[in-house]
């Protein structure tokens, strides 16, 4: 006998049993809210216009009901179970004859007691399937959110804004780090938290790395030129990659090959990984072949995660971003400076630089220049901006009043 008939494996048939279960109830959550509501409306005008057409009650029982009822309480729950329960009571009940060609009406005993099967039975299918909904329910919204990344990557989408770096030690903006938006066609301006997590699930991570650092060098070759040009020293620029990304065994190969393909020296891309990625079991290789490239690496939300000092000697880093969690507490009280301060002399006894990451306010750069952080970032130096917006604020000669008074100040 074949596998679907084999009486020796009941374990096959139930696993059988429970995929098509499972494939079913996704189908039903997978429609859409619009799609599912014509589903459940013409099931019911076409179960009652089914019993019309056989001669009606007494010619067919009225079980076709039973679809559109499991059907909402699948899609919506118990409470849209028993409205359609209470419409299909109404359409095989007093909307219905007992013989069409006679125009009998229905007996009310007979036609409340149908109902109520309906109701127990679709509060019955509510209760049951009610567990699984929210897992399947979260499964289909990231299918159809990777759906929407693939489409939007596709379709040139996606785009990078920049947010210049700013040293405290010379005032210059050196390095511009790239920030990748999503322009989605629907919801609009989306930012990286909006769709990082299901990339990383299905691994489309690994296209939308290759599209930031691939865009990111292509535009720091054209700024390098820019600068040149204007007798200005280039400035580098960041790129944020995932610890999925370190999973790649040609990583630092990928990297090298853009660096060549846009002509750009090493020196001028900065890498940044989360300390989070830092306890992944092929990282420290993974780094330590970007870092032969030449390329400057960075540890980004530095006292987030649980393996920042066990972990920190393993890793040729050369800075240290420290969490705008941490920077958010700084003031003028010595006892909000302990940790960054600590923070501090940790990175400078590895010889690494320090960024304050979210500088909010004057407060918050006044306290980074009192530790001695060596760069500074956040909203109150710079918003993201277009690429087409950096030079003008970058370069000393081009910045506008506003900015150069601006840059006084800092």
């Amino acid at each position: 006998m074949g596998w679907f008939g084999q009486p020796g494996n009941p374990g096959i048939n139930e696993g059988l049993g429970r995929y098509l279960a499972h494939s079913t109830l996704r189908a039903s959550v997978a429609t859409s809210r619009w799609g599912a509501l014509v589903i459940i409306t013409s099931s019911l005008a076409g179960s009652w216009l089914v019993i019309f057409m056989a001669g009606g009650a007494d010619s067919m029982v009225p079980h076709l009901y039973y679809v559109p009822i499991l059907f909402a309480a699948a899609r919506f729950g118990p409470v849209a179970a028993l409205v359609v329960a209470c419409i299909a009571g109404i359409l095989a009940g007093p909307l219905t004859y007992v013989d069409v060609a006679q125009a009998t009406t229905q007996d009310p005993a007979r036609w409340l007691t149908r109902t109520g099967y309906f109701i127990g039975i679709g509060q019955l299918m509510a209760w049951l399937v009610g567990p699984s909904l929210i897992p399947i329910t979260e499964e289909i919204r990231r299918l159809r959110k990777e759906r929407e990344i693939r489409k939007g990557l596709a379709n040139g989408e996606f785009f990078l804004q920049y947010q210049p770096v700013y040293s405290l030690a010379d005032d210059s903006y050196p390095v511009v780090e790239a920030l990748i938006r999503w322009q989605h066609p629907v919801q609009g301006h989306q930012s990286p938290a909006g769709f990082m997590a299901t990339a990383e699930e299905c691994h489309l991570i690994h296209e939308i790395t290759d599209f930031v650092l691939d865009e990111a060098c292509r535009q720091a070759s054209q700024w390098r030129k820019l600068a040149w040009a204007r007798n200005q020293t280039p400035w580098a620029v960041a790129v944020n990659i995932s610890g999925r990304n370190l999973e790649l065994p040609d990583l630092a190969t990928r990297v090298r090959k853009t660096l060549e393909r846009h002509d750009l020296p090493p020196e001028l891309l900065h890498i940044e990984v989360t300390e989070s990625a830092l306890a992944l079991e092929n990282s420290a290789f993974q780094l330590r072949q970007l870092k032969k490239l030449g390329i400057c690496l960075a540890i980004d939300d530095f006292g987030t995660g649980y393996s920042s000092l066990s972990y920190l000697n393993r890793f040729p880093a050369d800075t240290l971003k420290i969490d705008r969690s941490l920077i958010a507490t700084l003031s003028p009280d010595k006892s909000s400076q302990a940790l960054a301060r600590g923070m501090i002399l940790l990175a400078r006894s590895m010889g690494m630089t320090t960024v304050a990451e979210g500088i909010e306010n004057g407060t918050q750069l006044k306290v980074g220049r009192a530790l001695e952080f060596d760069y500074a970032q956040g909203y109150h130096l710079s918003r993201p901006m277009d690429a087409g917006d950096i030079p003008a604020f970058l370069l000393a000669d081009e910045l506008p009043p506003e900015q150069s008074e601006k840059r006084d100040r800092l």
